[in-house]
């Protein structure tokens, strides 16, 4: 037996077995090694699951369909059935980073609750990844390297191969006389991986022949690192979400600047945003949360982040641009109010609320400047009153306000304007604005970790 399969069943042995194993396969030497390893070990009766492969198709290349053809009689010749899926990879921004995406879709749209995808990076790949990140200014999480295992849905991605050095991989593919596919884009050297892999790695290899196994006892130290760091955020976020899904400001404020940056990183994995950057942490620590006032925003691109009534808050982004009014008449129930933005109940009720003699109401939003008088109050700027009632600033720009003809006369959660205030004992119409979810809370709760 192998050392390669002496390895791989080492690695398979760790994670429970799956309903299927499928092989991401591109040709390459890499996926071609681990799809025949799997292969062996299911004629030989030592994979207690079904095997499979998928083969993805970015396009790019002329070669592609080439590619696809080998695949296909590589899986035919092994007896592994192969899906084949054609995806389309956007040209806008990093072509890499656009290809990984499309192709990271198709896996998503393809596994099975229960399957296990196996990607075929090895050891030098880890490296590399590490020494790209270090040069792009990673912390701990970039420099542990590429995930061993993670979800993908209700999958699991799977990379078994990540002891194994790519010599190792080309050893076993010799000794099998394994045919596979050589991608031309590989040998331009304008790509940043490539010049790391051509020019950078022989250098180190020729100075420091084992730097493999001391640079991998350097990626586990990280992880172990990154581990900690992420325990810790964990311990420091249970004292400081809040019941309404923010961070409370003053025990934020508490830790020392390096943990707050921590807590907050992990907050926002937690929430399911991108990972922030080091910039953009910095940013929110150091200028963002240190800034006086309350109810400016910070854009995360996906999100904004609010500070506002002693909690810091991750919320989806409203409308860019106010919607056109919407009209309704005094008979209706309710009314929707566009995508994202909710529905207002009406009711027949008495007291501070709209008068009957009123048949037909128009809703638009904020410009600016508007103003009501509230029964035995003096007229007041609305940016005040909302100020007062303490609505939170997300939601101030989608709020409906309800006009007759041109003069406003009803703000959900505010009041009636005075003129148009149902008399004593009438029945009148009471609007009620149900507001969309926007703060961006935990799906699972935070719990105390066992000692």
């Amino acid at each position: 037996m192998s050392d390669l399969i002496v390895k791989l069943l080492a690695e398979l042995s760790r994670e429970s077995v799956p309903g299927r194993y499928i092989v991401a396969l591109s040709g390459g030497l890499d996926s071609t090694v681990l799809l025949h390893a799997l292969a062996s070990l299911r004629d030989a009766g030592s994979l207690n699951a079904d095997l499979a492969a998928v083969h993805i198709n970015h396009q790019l290349s002329d070669m592609a369909m080439e590619w696809q053809a080998f695949c296909v009689d590589t899986c035919h010749q092994w007896q592994v059935p192969l899906t084949t899926l054609e995806v389309s990879v956007s040209a806008n921004g990093s072509l890499e980073a656009a290809a990984r995406a499309a192709r990271f879709n198709a896996f998503r749209d393809l596994v099975q609750s229960g399957d296990s995808l196996l990607l075929a990076h090895h050891l030098d790949d880890q490296i590399e990844t590490s020494l790209y990140r270090l040069l792009r200014g990673a912390g701990p999480h970039g420099l542990s390297g590429i995930p061993r295992v993670r979800g993908l849905g209700e999958a699991t991605l799977w990379r078994p191969l990540l002891d194994v050095s790519s010599s190792e991989l080309h050893t076993y593919a010799v000794a099998k006389r394994l045919k596979w596919i050589e991608d031309e884009s590989n040998q331009d050297d304008r790509h940043d991986r490539n010049f790391l892999r051509q020019h950078v790695f022989p250098v180190l290899e020729a100075r420091w022949p084992d730097y493999r196994a001391s640079w991998q006892k350097s990626l586990n130290l990280m992880v172990e690192s990154n581990g900690l760091q992420r325990d810790l955020a964990d311990q420091d976020l249970i004292s400081l979400i809040s019941p309404r899904g923010g961070l409370f400001l003053i025990r934020l404020e508490q830790l020392n600047p390096a943990r707050q940056r921590n807590a907050i990183r992990r907050w926002a994995k937690r929430l399911g945003l991108p990972t922030l950057g080091w910039r953009v942490t910095h940013q929110l620590v150091d200028e963002f949360l240190t800034a006086s006032g309350t109810g400016s925003s910070f854009d995360l691109n996906d999100c904004l982040i609010f500070r506002h009534d002693g909690e810091l808050f991750a919320v989806r982004k409203g409308f860019a641009n106010a919607p056109d009014p919407t009209s309704f008449g005094a008979t209706d129930r309710s009314v929707e109010m566009g995508p994202g933005n909710g529905r207002l109940f009406i009711s027949p009720l008495s007291g501070d609320v709209i008068s009957k003699r009123l048949q037909y109401f128009t809703v638009r939003y904020r410009t600016g400047g508007e103003a009501l008088k509230l029964p035995g109050r003096p007229t007041k700027s609305l940016k005040d009153l909302l100020h007062e009632a303490g609505v939170p600033p997300w939601q101030r720009q989608l709020l409906p306000l309800i006009y007759a003809e041109k003069e406003l006369i009803y703000v959900p959660g505010i009041g009636v304007a005075e003129s148009h205030q149902a008399e004593p004992g009438d029945l009148g119409l009471y609007i009620q604005w149900q507001a969309p979810q926007q703060v961006i809370t935990l799906e699972q709760p935070l719990e105390p970790r066992a000692e």
